[in-house]
């Protein structure tokens, strides 16, 4: 299983989406400065806001891609806090991509 993660920094009031298989490890790498380099390295007050488990990598790369591409940060809020929204979500993903969010 796989998990699209949505995490939040305060300090720079940005939001990250990203795939891992264990998001609370995940996070805590982000806030340990383990990805040198990284567009998360600059602050270590990450906060994972959300995690959606799909079944594989390729369906979590997927979707990832799918919610960058949305290129908003409204659409991030949305997600996190509209059960409905987060809802019409998966029932999208699960229509356009053939992904089930389990």
């Amino acid at each position: 299983m796989h998990f699209i993660c949505i995490i939040y920094t305060t300090a720079f009031d940005k939001y990250y989406v990203g795939e891992s298989i264990n998001p609370i490890e995940r996070v805590a790498q982000h806030n340990k400065g383990f990805y040198k380099g990284s567009s998360t390295s600059y602050t270590t007050d990450w906060d994972l806001k959300l995690s959606l488990p799909v079944g594989t990598r390729k369906d979590a790369i997927k979707m990832e891609s799918y919610i960058k591409s949305m290129k908003s940060r409204t659409f991030l809020i949305r997600l996190i806090s509209d059960h409905a929204f987060l809802q019409e979500f998966k029932r999208i993903v699960k229509d356009k991509f053939d992904i089930e969010i389990l």
